[in-house]
């Protein structure tokens, strides 16, 4: 998020920080995460591709059993330019294909 973005999304990530809660509370919802954050500063994602924004929401997921594992990182079709629509990644997320995470919920 930073080195896309230019600032760090969250100080702390923990209940005090008044971020982290807006943020657990977006991804209850369904919501994009860099899209949330961003807005927050009166900023938007829209120099991000919509690779970008899947890939930064994915690792940026509050429950850690839901983040990508390094290998879904490097074969994320941020990562390696490939057109989602023809590689085993759907245009919605990097998991819609993914054994290994198919039974949990974004």
């Amino acid at each position: 998020f930073g080195l896309l973005n230019g600032f760090f999304p969250v100080d702390e990530a923990k209940n005090t920080d008044w971020r982290f809660q807006k943020l657990c509370r977006a991804q209850e919802l369904n919501k994009s995460s860099t899209a949330t954050i961003m807005g927050w500063y009166k900023k938007s994602p829209d120099h991000l591709s919509a690779e970008a924004r899947d890939l930064i929401d994915a690792m940026l997921n509050i429950n850690p059993v839901k983040r990508p594992s390094i290998e879904q990182v490097l074969n994320h079709p941020f990562i390696t330019g490939k057109d989602p629509s023809k590689d085993q990644f759907s245009q919605n997320s990097v998991y819609d294909n993914d054994p290994t995470v198919a039974n949990i919920s974004r």
